[in-house]
């Protein structure tokens, strides 16, 4: 006999179906759960209030709106969709949804002037709260010497959420070693890539 599909979800994503599932999962694989906790977002910011960043040796928050013309929201994670956002465009921040999921994060950011010959950008996750970096995790360091202006600088990076994460999301500070660096359009891919209470 072949696989049998069972739909745990509903047609108002109200989480009915989740008893079902969880007895389900691991259990059987003669089953397949099309309930997937995976799903993503892309928020763009509208680059009107303000129109740029000017980033210096002085760390300072990445501000997305999501009102650009290539937020698509569509395809979240069932269990918030419609409910919630990965983004908070208002705090600009991840939203966590739970505690041990795992996320695939793309910025992208236009370059578009360096003053001062800045060599790197840093990009600096942090899961505090606040206007400053107050418990940094892990980012990224990007070299910006050699490029020409303007330019698309694309970050990838990889964060999991435990209790803090959760309570205060992951906000995102830019920071330059020397000079600055003006940034237009900027965008973040967000994918939940585990759930963690599986």
């Amino acid at each position: 006999m072949g696989k049998q599909v069972i739909a745990v979800g509903t047609t108002a994503n109200d989480g009915t179906g989740d008893t079902l599932r969880a007895s389900m999962i691991k259990v059987n694989d003669n089953f397949t759960d099309v309930y997937s906790e995976h799903g993503w977002g892309n928020y763009q910011d509208a680059a009107t209030t303000p129109a740029t960043l000017t980033i210096n040796t002085t760390a300072s928050k990445l501000q997305i709106d999501g009102g650009g013309t290539l937020t698509n929201t569509s395809y979240l994670p069932r269990e918030i969709r419609g409910i919630s956002e990965l983004w908070d465009t208002t705090n600009d921040k991840i939203n966590g949804i739970g505690v041990g999921d795992t996320y695939a994060v793309r910025l992208n950011l236009e370059i578009t002037a360096k003053t001062g010959a800045p060599k790197i950008l840093a990009i600096i996750p942090d899961i505090g709260v606040g206007a400053g970096i107050t418990i940094p995790i892990p980012g990224a360091i990007i070299p910006v010497e050699a490029s020409a202006v303007p330019f698309s600088l694309p970050v990838d990076l990889k964060l999991f959420s435990l209790a803090t994460f959760i309570a205060n999301g992951c906000q995102f500070f830019l920071q330059t070693d020397a000079g600055t660096l003006t940034i237009g359009e900027r965008t973040i891919f967000i994918e939940r890539t585990y759930k963690g209470d599986l």
